[in-house]
């Protein structure tokens, strides 16, 4: 009984003393990390670590706090209760930290703290926390910024935790160098951005090389050369990776003379100096004035110019060249005998055992070098510009005056070959060439709307017939001949079945003949028994012109018959060669050529001539230089005629206006 009432009482001073706390002892070590941090216990310094205390709980809630301190770090506590189980406890502290800001400027640049870069590209404002800590002494770290751009001085600055605001300018330098500037020749005065440097050599020290902030790239340094004598130099001196040492090679005043000599093709030699020839004939040689004293006087050239052959002499002429403001081109006019030989190739008509063929018959013609008329009469102008040696055969103007069609004559003999060359009537621009290039091609002509191109032409076999193609280049060729007879001078009126004239060098018959055919039938026309060439019909398509050997004199003649044959009327002088005989667009008159007219220098000699058929017994000589012209052609407008010639000494194609008939000093009667 007794031993059950103790048990009682002393459960309840049990429950009595739990009701005011159980006291519960804990021994824990207490360290710091860093190691030499101050361990406080509850506000009570201990001194640096390791500490071991004895620390009591009176119950659950009571909490004793233990704190480490020290320069450079974060202050850590911990509160500790009964619920600690652990015997030793670490107090990990973190160092100081800031958030801190760069701002770069002018341009963005890789930003990089202590080396390692805060971002992969360029930047102009970052921001980033940095930790600080402190050393046993106290003295904080510190952090190295720096910013870099291409073209562009990088910038360092120290970041440290006691500066007194977070942000942090970077501002990027602008580079610089030394320069060396040497001139040949020496002494030439410099000019740096606008300001004189003196004379050559110059040595600079630290010129800046700024950017240009918008495109990254360095503004270049403007440097103007100057010297008597020569023209300035303008050049620029940009970062070249810190290059300093530049040479500068002063040019002297150079320029390339072309001296075109008339006629063309004189020899030009200049002491010294290299000479060029193109293919026209001119001559071109570069020459560079070089000063010949420090007061920039330059020199002056001496270019002798002369011309012989084996026909000819010309005399020789000095030619000064002189600076002259830059002048390029000179022109000589040589003094000469007037007229030379001129090679021809004539397509000729030979009959043999084995019919009819087309020869090639050469002679050389004499034309006169001056290519110009009297000096009363109206002046040619050159149209083409072709290969020296270039033979022209016929010629044949579109109906709407815009184009010039002709035929180049090339070979020997048997082999002749032609091409057929398209052109601007003014001759600019370059030739369209037709037809195959093996096969002898003449006559060309248009058809009366332009559209299409007749020619002669023995791309099909061994004789010549009549061809068509288009004048605007679509595809396509058609046969309008054949048979056993040579077709040549095809010409087509303006009717709506148009008829199709030319001449036939038929094998049985002894001359050629004129014929007529409509086009896309089989039937045709024997127009002139007595044979005929050249065959025109006029505009209206009620007449034919063409012409036809004279029997008694063996000379050619003009003649004038109805489109559907029948008897003929002679035009011209029986007494001349005359030939070549085209209508004017108005079918009023008639160009021809002939060679009643006699030159001082050459004899009679082909010229171009018209017959007004309101006054047919007067003809005009359009043409009076001595040279060979013929081959005329009417310019649309009635007021011009366009002609082969080899005035010059080459044969061209040439364009001439016409003289009123009553310039009757110029007209001719028979």
């Amino acid at each position: 009984m007794y031993v059950r009432s103790l048990s009682r009482l002393l459960a309840v001073v049990c429950l009595a003393l739990f009701a005011v706390g159980c006291v519960t002892t804990r021994e824990i070590t207490i360290t710091a990390r860093p190691d030499d941090a101050l361990i406080s216990i509850d506000g009570q310094n201990q001194g640096p670590g390791p500490i071991t205390h004895k620390f009591e709980f009176h119950g659950d809630q009571e909490q004793h706090v233990v704190a480490a301190t020290r320069v450079g770090y974060k202050d850590q506590s911990v509160p500790l209760t009964r619920s600690f189980a652990e015997s030793s406890l670490l107090l990990e502290m973190r160092p100081q930290s800031r958030r801190v800001t760069f701002i770069v400027n002018p341009v963005p640049a890789v930003i990089r703290v202590d080396g390692k870069a805060l971002s992969p590209v360029p930047s102009s404002r970052l921001s980033v926390e940095l930790e600080f800590t402190a050393d046993a002494k106290g003295t904080w770290t510190h952090h190295t910024v720096s910013a870099d751009a291409p073209n562009w001085q990088s910038i360092e600055r120290t970041v440290n935790w006691t500066d007194p605001s977070p942000e942090y300018s970077l501002a990027l330098g602008t580079l610089h160098k030394d320069l060396s500037i040497v001139t040949n020749p020496a002494g030439a005065q410099v000019m740096l951005n606008g300001q004189s440097v003196g004379p050559s050599p110059v040595k600079l020290k630290d010129v800046a090389f700024p950017v240009d902030p918008s495109s990254g790239k360095f503004i270049p340094q403007r440097v103007v050369i100057s010297k008597p004598g020569y023209d300035p130099l303008n050049a620029t001196v940009n970062w070249d990776e810190g290059k300093s040492d530049y040479v500068v090679n002063i040019p002297p005043k150079t320029k390339t003379v072309r001296i075109i000599t008339d006629p063309p093709g004189g020899e030009v030699a200049i002491p010294g100096q290299a000479i060029s020839r193109d293919a026209s004939g001119t001559t071109s040689a570069k020459l560079a004035f070089v000063p010949t004293d420090d007061k920039g006087t330059l020199p002056v050239f001496s270019a002798a110019v002369t011309k012989k052959t084996a026909d000819t002499e010309w005399y020789p002429k000095e030619l000064p060249i002189a600076w002259d403001a830059g002048q390029a081109e000179y022109s000589v006019i040589l003094k000469e005998i007037r007229t030379k030989p001129v090679p021809l190739i004539l397509p000729k008509a030979v009959r043999t055992d084995d019919g009819w063929r087309i020869e090639a018959s050469k002679l050389n013609v004499l034309a006169m070098k001056d290519v110009t008329e009297p000096a009363d009469r109206e002046q040619p102008t050159h149209i083409t510009d072709l290969p020296k040696g270039t033979i022209i055969d016929s010629l044949a103007i579109s109906p709407d005056g815009s184009q010039l069609l002709f035929t180049t004559l090339s070979g020997e003999s048997t082999a002749l070959r032609s091409q057929i060359q398209l052109l601007k009537s003014d001759g600019s621009g370059g030739a369209t060439v037709f037809g195959e290039e093996n096969a002898l091609s003449l006559t060309p002509t248009f058809t009366p709307d332009g559209a299409q191109i007749l020619f002669s032409s023995n791309r099909a076999g061994r004789r010549l017939s009549i061809w068509q193609m288009s004048a605007v280049g679509e595809a396509g060729v058609t046969q309008l001949t054949g048979g056993e007879e040579n077709a040549l001078w095809p010409a087509v009126d303006s009717e709506p079945r148009p008829r199709l004239f030319y001449t036939a060098l038929v094998d049985g018959l002894a001359q050629p003949r004129l014929y007529m055919t409509r086009l896309g039938t089989t039937t045709r026309t024997d127009l002139s028994r007595s044979g005929g060439m050249q065959p025109h019909i006029n505009p209206k398509g009620d007449k034919i012109v063409f012409c036809s050997v004279n029997e008694k004199n063996g000379k050619r003649q003009i003649l004038m018959m109805p489109d559907r044959g029948g008897p003929a009327a002679s035009l011209g002088d029986p007494d001349s060669d005359e030939y070549d005989a085209v209508w004017s667009m108005d079918g009023g008159k008639i160009a021809f050529a002939s060679n009643r007219g006699k030159d001082e220098e050459t004899g009679k000699n082909y010229d171009i001539w018209v017959i007004d058929l309101a006054h047919p017994d007067h003809a005009i000589q359009v043409t009076q230089n001595g040279s060979w012209d013929d081959r005329p052609a009417w310019d649309p407008s009635g007021r011009a005629l366009y002609f082969r010639s080899n005035r010059g000494g080459e044969w061209g194609i040439w364009k001439i206006a016409i003289p009123a008939l009553g310039e009757s000093s110029k007209q001719s009667s028979h």
